[in-house]
Protein backbone atom coordinates (compact mmCIF):
# COMPACT_ATOMS: atom_id res chain seq x y z
CA UNK A 1 0.00 0.00 0.00
CA UNK A 2 1.14 3.57 -0.80
CA UNK A 3 1.36 6.62 1.38
CA UNK A 4 -0.28 8.88 0.34
CA UNK A 5 1.33 12.15 3.03
CA UNK A 6 4.99 10.93 2.37
CA UNK A 7 5.25 9.53 -1.76
CA UNK A 8 8.75 6.82 -0.61
CA UNK A 9 6.70 5.21 2.34
CA UNK A 10 5.28 2.03 1.72
CA UNK A 11 3.27 0.10 3.86
CA UNK A 12 2.63 -3.51 4.62
CA UNK A 13 0.20 -6.35 6.63
CA UNK A 14 1.72 -8.40 9.60
CA UNK A 15 0.06 -12.09 8.37
CA UNK A 16 -2.32 -13.51 11.02
CA UNK A 17 -1.02 -15.33 14.11
CA UNK A 18 -2.12 -18.97 14.47
CA UNK A 19 -5.95 -18.85 15.26
CA UNK A 20 -5.78 -21.50 17.61
CA UNK A 21 -3.41 -18.88 19.86
CA UNK A 22 -5.45 -15.88 19.29
CA UNK A 23 -8.31 -18.41 20.41
CA UNK A 24 -6.15 -18.93 23.30
CA UNK A 25 -5.29 -15.40 24.19
CA UNK A 26 -9.48 -14.06 23.99
CA UNK A 27 -10.53 -17.21 26.13
CA UNK A 28 -7.64 -16.74 28.33
CA UNK A 29 -7.83 -12.71 29.10
CA UNK A 30 -11.61 -11.84 27.94
CA UNK A 31 -9.79 -9.32 25.62
CA UNK A 32 -11.33 -8.71 21.78
CA UNK A 33 -9.94 -9.89 19.04
CA UNK A 34 -7.88 -7.17 17.91
CA UNK A 35 -5.96 -7.08 20.63
CA UNK A 36 -4.91 -10.79 21.00
CA UNK A 37 -4.22 -10.82 17.34
CA UNK A 38 -1.51 -8.56 18.43
CA UNK A 39 -0.23 -10.35 21.53
CA UNK A 40 -0.09 -13.15 19.45
CA UNK A 41 2.27 -11.80 17.07
CA UNK A 42 4.19 -9.89 19.31
CA UNK A 43 4.51 -12.91 22.15
CA UNK A 44 4.22 -16.34 21.28
CA UNK A 45 4.32 -18.02 24.38
CA UNK A 46 5.27 -15.17 26.09
CA UNK A 47 2.34 -12.99 25.71
CA UNK A 48 1.28 -13.12 29.24
CA UNK A 49 4.82 -11.51 30.39
CA UNK A 50 4.15 -8.78 27.55
CA UNK A 51 0.85 -7.57 29.65
CA UNK A 52 2.05 -7.97 33.23
CA UNK A 53 5.76 -7.18 33.61
CA UNK A 54 6.54 -6.70 37.30
CA UNK A 55 9.46 -5.86 39.01
CA UNK A 56 9.72 -9.57 40.20
CA UNK A 57 11.44 -9.74 36.46
CA UNK A 58 14.48 -7.48 37.48
CA UNK A 59 17.47 -9.50 36.93
CA UNK A 60 19.56 -9.42 40.34
CA UNK A 61 22.25 -6.38 40.08
CA UNK A 62 25.16 -8.53 41.58
CA UNK A 63 25.04 -10.55 37.97
CA UNK A 64 27.14 -7.39 36.64
CA UNK A 65 30.47 -7.51 36.37
CA UNK A 66 32.37 -5.47 38.89
CA UNK A 67 29.56 -4.34 41.17
CA UNK A 68 30.48 -6.33 43.90
CA UNK A 69 33.84 -4.71 43.80
CA UNK A 70 32.13 -1.19 43.17
CA UNK A 71 29.40 -1.80 46.28
CA UNK A 72 32.07 -2.75 48.59
CA UNK A 73 33.86 0.61 47.82
CA UNK A 74 30.82 2.64 48.77
CA UNK A 75 30.14 1.23 51.92
CA UNK A 76 33.94 1.75 52.76
CA UNK A 77 33.31 5.24 51.34
CA UNK A 78 30.15 6.09 53.34
CA UNK A 79 31.94 4.55 56.38
CA UNK A 80 34.99 6.75 56.54
CA UNK A 81 32.75 10.20 55.54
CA UNK A 82 34.69 10.07 51.83
CA UNK A 83 33.68 12.58 49.42
CA UNK A 84 31.94 11.61 45.83
CA UNK A 85 32.07 13.23 43.34
CA UNK A 86 29.19 12.12 40.32
CA UNK A 87 29.97 12.72 36.56
CA UNK A 88 27.19 12.22 34.56
CA UNK A 89 26.01 13.26 30.46
CA UNK A 90 24.50 15.55 29.88
CA UNK A 91 21.42 14.17 27.95
CA UNK A 92 18.34 13.05 29.82
CA UNK A 93 19.69 9.60 29.95
CA UNK A 94 22.69 11.27 32.01
CA UNK A 95 20.35 13.51 33.71
CA UNK A 96 18.23 10.91 35.09
CA UNK A 97 21.10 8.20 36.05
CA UNK A 98 22.44 10.93 37.60
CA UNK A 99 19.46 12.30 39.72
CA UNK A 100 19.31 8.44 40.50
CA UNK A 101 22.68 8.10 41.82
CA UNK A 102 22.23 11.52 43.80
CA UNK A 103 19.09 10.96 45.12
CA UNK A 104 19.88 7.07 46.34
CA UNK A 105 23.15 8.02 47.85
CA UNK A 106 22.21 11.20 49.86
CA UNK A 107 20.34 9.26 52.67
CA UNK A 108 23.64 7.26 53.40
CA UNK A 109 25.95 10.25 53.56
CA UNK A 110 26.84 13.18 55.29
CA UNK A 111 25.29 17.04 54.01
CA UNK A 112 28.24 18.31 51.30
CA UNK A 113 30.23 15.19 50.50
CA UNK A 114 28.26 14.94 47.45
CA UNK A 115 28.48 16.50 44.42
CA UNK A 116 27.43 16.20 40.82
CA UNK A 117 28.57 17.60 37.50
CA UNK A 118 27.02 16.24 34.59
CA UNK A 119 29.15 18.34 31.91
CA UNK A 120 28.06 20.31 28.91
CA UNK A 121 28.89 20.26 25.12
CA UNK A 122 31.76 22.68 25.04
CA UNK A 123 33.85 20.00 26.72
CA UNK A 124 32.13 17.31 25.01
CA UNK A 125 30.72 13.98 26.67
CA UNK A 126 32.74 11.79 29.08
CA UNK A 127 35.19 13.24 31.75
CA UNK A 128 36.84 16.35 30.59
CA UNK A 129 40.03 17.73 31.37
CA UNK A 130 38.05 20.46 34.03
CA UNK A 131 36.52 17.46 35.68
CA UNK A 132 39.85 15.95 36.43
CA UNK A 133 41.05 18.88 37.98
CA UNK A 134 38.43 20.01 39.73
CA UNK A 135 38.41 16.39 41.31
CA UNK A 136 41.90 16.12 41.65
CA UNK A 137 41.96 19.85 43.42
CA UNK A 138 38.87 19.65 45.51
CA UNK A 139 40.06 16.40 47.46
CA UNK A 140 37.28 13.46 46.04
CA UNK A 141 38.52 10.42 46.63
CA UNK A 142 35.99 8.52 44.81
CA UNK A 143 34.57 9.39 41.50
CA UNK A 144 31.39 7.47 39.95
CA UNK A 145 30.66 8.47 36.14
CA UNK A 146 27.09 7.82 34.69
CA UNK A 147 26.23 7.35 31.11
CA UNK A 148 29.60 7.76 30.30
CA UNK A 149 33.45 7.04 31.35
CA UNK A 150 33.80 3.71 29.16
CA UNK A 151 35.96 5.15 26.87
CA UNK A 152 38.06 7.94 28.94
CA UNK A 153 41.05 6.09 29.44
CA UNK A 154 43.13 8.45 29.32
CA UNK A 155 41.10 10.52 32.50
CA UNK A 156 40.95 7.73 34.60
CA UNK A 157 44.25 7.06 34.55
CA UNK A 158 44.80 10.65 35.55
CA UNK A 159 42.42 9.95 38.47
CA UNK A 160 43.78 6.89 39.60
CA UNK A 161 47.79 8.21 39.61
CA UNK A 162 46.14 11.10 41.85
CA UNK A 163 44.89 8.67 44.08
CA UNK A 164 41.17 8.63 43.26
CA UNK A 165 39.27 5.59 42.92
CA UNK A 166 36.76 5.58 39.74
CA UNK A 167 33.51 3.26 39.65
CA UNK A 168 32.12 3.62 35.67
CA UNK A 169 28.76 2.91 34.81
CA UNK A 170 27.95 2.99 31.63
CA UNK A 171 26.29 1.38 28.44
CA UNK A 172 28.03 2.29 25.63
CA UNK A 173 29.73 0.18 23.83
CA UNK A 174 33.54 -0.55 25.33
CA UNK A 175 36.81 0.30 23.04
CA UNK A 176 39.55 -2.07 22.86
CA UNK A 177 41.08 -0.62 26.06
CA UNK A 178 38.93 -0.89 28.86
CA UNK A 179 39.71 2.56 31.34
CA UNK A 180 41.70 1.27 34.59
CA UNK A 181 39.03 1.98 37.31
CA UNK A 182 38.56 0.26 40.68
CA UNK A 183 34.70 -1.02 38.99
CA UNK A 184 33.47 -0.89 35.19
CA UNK A 185 29.89 -1.75 35.19
CA UNK A 186 28.63 -2.30 31.78
CA UNK A 187 26.87 -5.32 30.45
CA UNK A 188 28.34 -4.69 27.12
CA UNK A 189 32.32 -5.55 28.62
CA UNK A 190 32.93 -9.15 26.54
CA UNK A 191 31.74 -12.19 29.03
CA UNK A 192 29.55 -10.05 31.03
CA UNK A 193 26.88 -12.58 32.48
CA UNK A 194 23.86 -9.69 32.51
CA UNK A 195 21.21 -11.22 30.75
CA UNK A 196 19.92 -7.07 29.38
CA UNK A 197 22.48 -5.96 27.69
CA UNK A 198 20.20 -2.66 26.61
CA UNK A 199 20.01 -1.15 29.97
CA UNK A 200 20.38 2.88 29.89
CA UNK A 201 22.75 4.52 31.80
CA UNK A 202 19.92 5.48 33.94
CA UNK A 203 19.08 1.98 34.17
CA UNK A 204 23.11 0.90 35.72
CA UNK A 205 22.39 3.87 38.04
CA UNK A 206 19.71 2.45 39.41
CA UNK A 207 20.99 -1.07 39.47
CA UNK A 208 23.95 0.21 41.18
CA UNK A 209 21.77 1.62 44.09
CA UNK A 210 19.82 -1.19 44.17
CA UNK A 211 22.80 -3.12 44.97
CA UNK A 212 23.80 -0.97 47.43
CA UNK A 213 20.61 -1.01 49.52
CA UNK A 214 20.32 -4.71 49.11
CA UNK A 215 23.72 -5.22 50.84
CA UNK A 216 22.97 -2.72 53.86
CA UNK A 217 19.35 -4.06 54.48
CA UNK A 218 17.19 -1.26 53.38
CA UNK A 219 14.30 -1.14 51.15
CA UNK A 220 14.36 -1.37 47.15
CA UNK A 221 14.63 2.02 46.06
CA UNK A 222 12.16 1.38 43.77
CA UNK A 223 10.75 4.83 44.82
CA UNK A 224 13.97 5.61 41.77
CA UNK A 225 11.89 4.27 39.08
CA UNK A 226 10.04 7.43 38.01
CA UNK A 227 13.77 9.06 36.73
CA UNK A 228 14.63 5.49 35.32
CA UNK A 229 11.82 5.12 33.19
CA UNK A 230 11.90 8.67 31.72
CA UNK A 231 15.77 7.81 30.77
CA UNK A 232 15.43 4.78 29.55
CA UNK A 233 12.42 5.88 27.29
CA UNK A 234 14.43 9.27 26.11
CA UNK A 235 17.33 7.34 25.50
CA UNK A 236 15.69 4.96 23.12
CA UNK A 237 16.71 1.56 24.14
CA UNK A 238 15.07 -1.41 23.78
CA UNK A 239 12.01 -2.39 26.08
CA UNK A 240 11.99 -5.55 24.66
CA UNK A 241 14.18 -8.10 23.29
CA UNK A 242 12.50 -11.49 22.74
CA UNK A 243 12.11 -13.01 26.37
CA UNK A 244 14.16 -10.36 27.59
CA UNK A 245 11.91 -7.58 29.03
CA UNK A 246 13.79 -5.96 31.84
CA UNK A 247 13.46 -2.62 30.72
CA UNK A 248 10.33 -2.58 30.08
CA UNK A 249 9.15 -3.42 33.60
CA UNK A 250 11.83 -0.62 34.95
CA UNK A 251 9.60 1.65 32.81
CA UNK A 252 5.94 0.17 33.58
CA UNK A 253 6.88 0.78 37.11
CA UNK A 254 7.97 3.75 37.01
CA UNK A 255 5.28 4.78 35.33
CA UNK A 256 2.84 3.71 37.30
CA UNK A 257 4.59 5.93 40.42
CA UNK A 258 3.89 8.65 37.93
CA UNK A 259 0.85 8.45 37.60
CA UNK A 260 0.27 8.35 41.35
CA UNK A 261 2.34 10.83 42.52
CA UNK A 262 4.46 8.63 44.29
CA UNK A 263 7.75 8.63 42.23
CA UNK A 264 11.12 10.60 43.70
CA UNK A 265 10.88 13.39 41.58
CA UNK A 266 8.79 16.12 42.50
CA UNK A 267 10.07 18.63 39.47
CA UNK A 268 9.27 15.97 37.08
CA UNK A 269 5.88 16.38 38.55
CA UNK A 270 5.71 19.76 38.29
CA UNK A 271 7.03 20.01 34.66
CA UNK A 272 4.69 17.65 33.16
CA UNK A 273 2.04 19.55 34.83
CA UNK A 274 3.13 22.86 33.38
CA UNK A 275 3.32 20.94 29.82
CA UNK A 276 -0.32 19.88 30.55
CA UNK A 277 0.37 16.20 30.33
CA UNK A 278 -2.32 13.91 31.80
CA UNK A 279 0.39 11.95 34.30
CA UNK A 280 -3.10 9.56 35.17
CA UNK A 281 -2.51 7.86 31.17
CA UNK A 282 1.24 9.26 31.09
CA UNK A 283 3.03 6.91 28.09
CA UNK A 284 6.06 7.08 26.12
CA UNK A 285 4.83 9.32 23.57
CA UNK A 286 4.39 12.02 26.48
CA UNK A 287 8.03 11.45 27.73
CA UNK A 288 10.01 11.35 24.17
CA UNK A 289 7.59 13.95 22.69
CA UNK A 290 7.42 16.44 25.40
CA UNK A 291 9.12 16.18 28.56
CA UNK A 292 12.81 14.46 27.50
CA UNK A 293 13.20 16.89 24.87
CA UNK A 294 12.60 19.85 27.46
CA UNK A 295 15.17 18.13 29.67
CA UNK A 296 17.53 18.57 26.65
CA UNK A 297 17.04 21.83 25.42
CA UNK A 298 19.06 22.64 28.45
CA UNK A 299 22.20 21.04 27.00
CA UNK A 300 21.53 22.38 23.89
CA UNK A 301 20.90 25.83 24.81
CA UNK A 302 21.38 26.65 27.89
CA UNK A 303 22.60 25.26 30.98
CA UNK A 304 22.09 21.64 31.71
CA UNK A 305 22.75 21.64 35.64
CA UNK A 306 19.18 23.19 35.64
CA UNK A 307 17.28 20.13 34.21
CA UNK A 308 19.41 18.02 36.75
CA UNK A 309 18.25 20.77 39.86
CA UNK A 310 14.51 20.08 38.52
CA UNK A 311 14.88 16.47 38.68
CA UNK A 312 15.76 16.75 42.44
CA UNK A 313 14.88 19.73 44.25
CA UNK A 314 11.94 19.14 46.75
CA UNK A 315 10.96 22.40 46.82
CA UNK A 316 7.84 23.23 44.49
CA UNK A 317 8.43 26.82 44.08
CA UNK A 318 12.13 25.88 43.25
CA UNK A 319 10.70 23.43 40.34
CA UNK A 320 8.51 25.61 38.89
CA UNK A 321 10.84 28.13 38.68
CA UNK A 322 13.82 26.09 36.98
CA UNK A 323 10.76 24.51 34.78
CA UNK A 324 10.16 28.10 33.19
CA UNK A 325 14.16 28.42 32.45
CA UNK A 326 13.85 25.33 30.78
CA UNK A 327 11.05 26.44 28.58
CA UNK A 328 12.76 29.48 27.73
CA UNK A 329 15.92 27.10 26.75
CA UNK A 330 13.37 25.20 24.31
CA UNK A 331 12.08 27.86 22.76
CA UNK A 332 16.05 28.88 21.80
CA UNK A 333 16.74 25.37 20.68
CA UNK A 334 13.38 25.07 18.30
CA UNK A 335 14.49 28.18 16.42
CA UNK A 336 18.26 26.86 16.02
CA UNK A 337 16.58 23.29 14.91
CA UNK A 338 14.11 24.57 12.59
CA UNK A 339 16.94 26.69 11.06
CA UNK A 340 19.81 23.89 10.51
CA UNK A 341 17.32 21.81 9.33
CA UNK A 342 16.29 24.11 6.67
CA UNK A 343 20.35 24.72 6.12
CA UNK A 344 20.51 20.61 5.94
CA UNK A 345 17.56 20.11 3.54
CA UNK A 346 18.93 22.75 1.22
CA UNK A 347 22.56 20.79 1.40
CA UNK A 348 20.74 18.09 0.19
CA UNK A 349 18.36 19.32 -2.49
CA UNK A 350 21.95 21.06 -4.00
CA UNK A 351 23.65 17.72 -3.37
CA UNK A 352 21.22 16.23 -6.37
CA UNK A 353 21.88 12.53 -4.90
CA UNK A 354 18.85 10.76 -3.25
CA UNK A 355 19.46 9.96 0.24
CA UNK A 356 17.99 6.59 -0.91
CA UNK A 357 20.44 6.10 -3.66
CA UNK A 358 23.35 6.11 -1.19
CA UNK A 359 21.38 4.23 1.64
CA UNK A 360 22.70 7.15 4.22
CA UNK A 361 22.73 11.03 4.69
CA UNK A 362 26.22 12.65 5.60
CA UNK A 363 26.02 16.59 5.96
CA UNK A 364 28.37 18.96 7.16
CA UNK A 365 28.42 22.81 7.93
CA UNK A 366 30.54 25.14 9.61
CA UNK A 367 30.37 25.41 13.08
CA UNK A 368 26.92 24.34 12.77
CA UNK A 369 24.91 24.33 16.49
CA UNK A 370 26.19 21.12 18.05
CA UNK A 371 23.24 20.75 20.46
CA UNK A 372 20.86 20.87 17.44
CA UNK A 373 22.61 17.55 15.53
CA UNK A 374 21.17 14.96 17.09
CA UNK A 375 17.64 16.10 16.39
CA UNK A 376 18.49 17.52 12.68
CA UNK A 377 19.89 13.93 12.12
CA UNK A 378 17.06 12.27 13.76
CA UNK A 379 14.38 14.26 11.66
CA UNK A 380 16.41 13.61 8.68
CA UNK A 381 16.64 9.61 9.50
CA UNK A 382 12.86 9.64 10.03
CA UNK A 383 12.22 11.32 6.26
CA UNK A 384 14.25 9.20 4.79
CA UNK A 385 14.45 5.93 5.79
CA UNK A 386 18.14 5.97 5.94
CA UNK A 387 20.73 6.15 8.82
CA UNK A 388 21.95 9.64 8.74
CA UNK A 389 25.27 11.57 10.15
CA UNK A 390 25.17 15.23 10.46
CA UNK A 391 28.46 17.42 11.30
CA UNK A 392 29.58 20.21 12.52
CA UNK A 393 32.54 21.86 11.11
CA UNK A 394 34.96 23.80 13.83
CA UNK A 395 38.25 25.48 13.29
CA UNK A 396 40.16 22.17 13.25
CA UNK A 397 38.23 19.49 14.51
CA UNK A 398 34.55 18.21 13.61
CA UNK A 399 31.63 16.77 15.83
CA UNK A 400 29.06 14.63 14.50
CA UNK A 401 25.69 12.99 15.45
CA UNK A 402 24.31 10.11 14.23
CA UNK A 403 20.93 8.34 14.05
CA UNK A 404 20.05 5.41 12.67
CA UNK A 405 16.83 3.47 11.39
CA UNK A 406 15.61 0.02 12.26
CA UNK A 407 18.33 -3.07 11.17
CA UNK A 408 21.73 -1.04 10.92
CA UNK A 409 24.04 -0.50 13.74
CA UNK A 410 25.46 2.74 14.23
CA UNK A 411 27.97 1.48 16.67
CA UNK A 412 29.14 -1.21 14.67
CA UNK A 413 29.53 1.34 11.66
CA UNK A 414 31.83 3.92 13.48
CA UNK A 415 33.43 0.96 14.74
CA UNK A 416 34.70 -0.16 11.62
CA UNK A 417 35.99 3.51 10.57
CA UNK A 418 37.33 4.37 13.95
CA UNK A 419 40.91 4.87 12.74
CA UNK A 420 39.53 8.00 11.29
CA UNK A 421 38.11 9.33 14.52
CA UNK A 422 39.49 11.15 17.03
CA UNK A 423 36.93 9.75 19.75
CA UNK A 424 33.39 7.84 19.10
CA UNK A 425 30.71 6.44 20.95
CA UNK A 426 27.06 5.38 21.05
CA UNK A 427 25.23 2.59 20.53
CA UNK A 428 22.50 0.54 17.74
CA UNK A 429 20.08 3.68 17.16
CA UNK A 430 22.46 6.88 18.05
CA UNK A 431 25.62 7.88 18.44
CA UNK A 432 28.40 10.12 17.72
CA UNK A 433 31.86 11.23 17.28
CA UNK A 434 34.75 13.73 16.64
CA UNK A 435 37.59 14.20 14.28
CA UNK A 436 39.91 15.97 12.50
CA UNK A 437 38.71 18.35 9.79
CA UNK A 438 40.66 17.28 6.70
CA UNK A 439 39.67 13.63 7.66
CA UNK A 440 35.89 14.50 6.45
CA UNK A 441 36.01 13.91 2.78
CA UNK A 442 38.17 10.38 3.35
CA UNK A 443 35.14 9.67 6.03
CA UNK A 444 32.63 10.41 3.80
CA UNK A 445 33.68 8.70 1.15
CA UNK A 446 34.31 5.09 3.13
CA UNK A 447 30.85 5.47 4.73
CA UNK A 448 29.77 5.68 0.93
CA UNK A 449 31.78 2.09 0.31
CA UNK A 450 30.48 0.81 3.39
CA UNK A 451 27.00 1.46 2.96
CA UNK A 452 27.46 -0.36 -0.63
CA UNK A 453 28.92 -3.52 1.07
CA UNK A 454 25.86 -3.83 3.53
CA UNK A 455 24.16 -7.05 2.64
CA UNK A 456 20.71 -5.56 3.41
CA UNK A 457 20.10 -1.91 2.35
CA UNK A 458 18.46 0.12 4.88
CA UNK A 459 15.98 2.50 3.97
CA UNK A 460 13.64 0.07 1.95
CA UNK A 461 10.77 2.78 3.12
CA UNK A 462 8.54 -0.24 3.74
CA UNK A 463 6.72 -0.40 7.15
CA UNK A 464 5.17 -2.65 9.22
CA UNK A 465 0.92 -2.11 10.05
CA UNK A 466 0.04 -4.48 12.68
CA UNK A 467 -3.85 -5.81 11.96
CA UNK A 468 -6.63 -4.17 9.89
CA UNK A 469 -9.73 -3.79 12.15
CA UNK A 470 -13.24 -1.82 11.82
CA UNK A 471 -14.62 0.93 13.45
CA UNK A 472 -16.87 -0.82 15.22
CA UNK A 473 -13.78 -2.65 17.29
CA UNK A 474 -12.81 0.50 18.46
CA UNK A 475 -13.79 1.21 21.80
CA UNK A 476 -12.78 1.66 25.22
CA UNK A 477 -12.58 -1.78 26.05
CA UNK A 478 -10.10 -2.45 22.96
CA UNK A 479 -8.12 1.02 24.35
CA UNK A 480 -7.88 -0.46 27.67
CA UNK A 481 -6.29 -3.93 26.43
CA UNK A 482 -3.99 -1.92 24.69
CA UNK A 483 -3.02 0.22 27.67
CA UNK A 484 -1.94 -3.14 29.22
CA UNK A 485 0.23 -3.63 26.73
CA UNK A 486 2.40 -0.14 26.96
CA UNK A 487 4.82 1.37 27.66
CA UNK A 488 5.95 1.34 24.37
CA UNK A 489 8.97 1.98 22.55
CA UNK A 490 11.89 0.14 20.76
CA UNK A 491 11.12 -3.46 20.89
CA UNK A 492 8.09 -2.49 21.77
CA UNK A 493 6.08 -0.04 19.17
CA UNK A 494 2.94 1.15 20.08
CA UNK A 495 0.26 -0.73 17.56
CA UNK A 496 -0.24 0.26 14.05
CA UNK A 497 -3.55 -0.46 12.84
CA UNK A 498 -5.34 0.12 9.52
CA UNK A 499 -8.96 1.55 8.58
CA UNK A 500 -10.51 1.13 4.85
CA UNK A 501 -12.83 2.94 2.91
CA UNK A 502 -13.24 6.01 5.43
CA UNK A 503 -14.67 9.50 5.07
CA UNK A 504 -14.15 12.55 7.09
CA UNK A 505 -16.49 14.93 8.30
CA UNK A 506 -16.38 17.74 10.49
CA UNK A 507 -12.56 18.80 10.02
CA UNK A 508 -11.12 22.21 11.63
CA UNK A 509 -7.75 22.98 11.94
CA UNK A 510 -5.84 23.02 15.53
CA UNK A 511 -2.91 23.62 17.25
CA UNK A 512 -0.30 26.28 16.87
CA UNK A 513 -0.07 27.85 13.61
CA UNK A 514 -3.29 25.22 12.76
CA UNK A 515 -0.80 23.06 11.85
CA UNK A 516 -2.90 19.55 13.03
CA UNK A 517 -6.23 18.15 11.73
CA UNK A 518 -9.20 17.23 13.55
CA UNK A 519 -12.61 16.08 12.94
CA UNK A 520 -14.55 13.06 12.70
CA UNK A 521 -13.51 9.68 10.84
CA UNK A 522 -16.77 7.41 9.46
CA UNK A 523 -16.79 3.75 8.51
CA UNK A 524 -20.02 1.95 7.42
CA UNK A 525 -21.89 4.12 9.45
CA UNK A 526 -19.60 3.89 12.48
CA UNK A 527 -18.29 7.62 13.46
CA UNK A 528 -15.34 8.25 15.64
CA UNK A 529 -13.19 11.72 16.38
CA UNK A 530 -9.80 12.00 15.02
CA UNK A 531 -6.68 13.99 15.45
CA UNK A 532 -4.33 14.36 12.43
CA UNK A 533 -0.79 15.86 13.70
CA UNK A 534 0.72 18.30 11.19
CA UNK A 535 -1.53 17.39 8.07
CA UNK A 536 -3.13 20.68 8.01
CA UNK A 537 -1.70 20.89 4.42
CA UNK A 538 -3.04 17.80 3.24
CA UNK A 539 -6.58 18.65 4.22
CA UNK A 540 -7.27 17.78 0.04
CA UNK A 541 -6.48 14.02 0.36
CA UNK A 542 -8.56 13.75 3.65
CA UNK A 543 -11.83 15.65 1.31
CA UNK A 544 -10.93 13.31 -1.66
CA UNK A 545 -13.58 10.09 -1.28
CA UNK A 546 -12.72 7.07 0.71
CA UNK A 547 -9.70 6.88 2.27
CA UNK A 548 -8.07 4.01 3.97
CA UNK A 549 -6.33 5.08 7.05
CA UNK A 550 -3.03 3.81 9.60
CA UNK A 551 -3.46 4.97 12.63
CA UNK A 552 -2.80 4.11 16.10
CA UNK A 553 -5.31 4.09 18.98
CA UNK A 554 -5.56 7.45 21.61
CA UNK A 555 -7.50 9.20 24.07
CA UNK A 556 -9.23 12.36 23.30
CA UNK A 557 -8.85 13.86 27.34
CA UNK A 558 -11.33 16.50 26.20
CA UNK A 559 -14.38 14.41 25.00
CA UNK A 560 -13.13 11.27 27.37
CA UNK A 561 -13.32 9.40 24.27
CA UNK A 562 -11.13 7.22 22.12
CA UNK A 563 -10.03 8.72 18.97
CA UNK A 564 -7.72 7.46 15.99
CA UNK A 565 -4.58 9.51 15.64
CA UNK A 566 -3.70 9.46 11.92
CA UNK A 567 -0.48 8.26 11.00
CA UNK A 568 -0.81 8.00 7.42
CA UNK A 569 -3.31 7.72 4.54
CA UNK A 570 -2.31 5.11 1.95
CA UNK A 571 -4.12 4.02 -1.23
CA UNK A 572 -5.43 0.53 -0.81
CA UNK A 573 -4.48 -2.14 -3.24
Amino acid sequence: MRSLIRGERRWEISPLPEENLVNQIITSLSCVRPFAVLLAQRGAEQWRRLIDPDVDLLHSPFLLSGMNEAVARVIAAKDKKEKIYIHGDFDADGLTGSAVLYLGLLPLFPTGTIKVDVGDRGHGHGLSRRFVQHAIGEGFSLVITVDCGISDVEAVATLKDSGIDTIITDHHLPADEIPPALAVIDAHQEGDPYPNRHLAGVGVAFKLISALYERLNRPAPYELLDLVALGTIADLVPLAEGSEIENRALVRKGFSLITRAEGSSLGLQVLAKRLSINVKRISARDIGYFIAPKLNAANRAGDPKVAFLLLTTKDRNRAEYLTEILLDYNRDREIAQRDLIAQAEEQLATNGAHPRDDGIVVLSGKHWNEGILGLAASSLADRYHVPAIVISQGSRVSRASCRSVEGFDMAECLNAHSDLLIRYGGHKMAAGFSLENDRLDELRERLLQYMAQQPIRTGSGIETIDAEVAAREIDIRFYTNLRSLSPYGPGNPSPLLLLRDCLFEEMTFVGAGRQHLKGRLVQNGVSLPFIAFRMANHIDLFEDGPMCVVFRAGFDDWRGSVQVDVVDLVACE
